[in-house]
């Protein structure tokens, strides 16, 4: 995972980053809300296209097993970028 903030990008990083995206989210003016900027796979089943999405959604994402790659912008200047050969590792929790 890669995060940080837009203006320490340089112009070539920032293109970089948003062409080797399958997923593009940008937050809108609602805090914490996200539209959809760019998207070219296919998305879970269920996924709904052409809302606004919540905070919990894109974790949703990021935590899919099917790993996709993926940016997100902040309407404050910040960037979270998780390539799509993340692996996220799986805790079991003593019950």
């Amino acid at each position: 995972m890669n995060q940080g903030y837009v203006k320490d990008l340089m112009v070539e990083e920032q293109i970089e980053l948003q062409s080797i995206s399958n997923i593009i989210f940008v937050e809108t003016i609602a805090r914490g809300f996200y539209e959809l900027k760019k998207v070219t796979v296919a998305l879970p089943e269920g996924f709904p296209l052409g809302r606004i999405y919540s905070r919990e959604m894109l974790g949703k994402l990021l935590l899919d097993d099917h790993r996709y790659s993926i940016l997100i912008e902040t309407n404050d200047g910040k960037y979270l970028y998780q390539s799509s050969t993340v692996k996220i590792p799986k805790i079991d929790l003593p019950t």
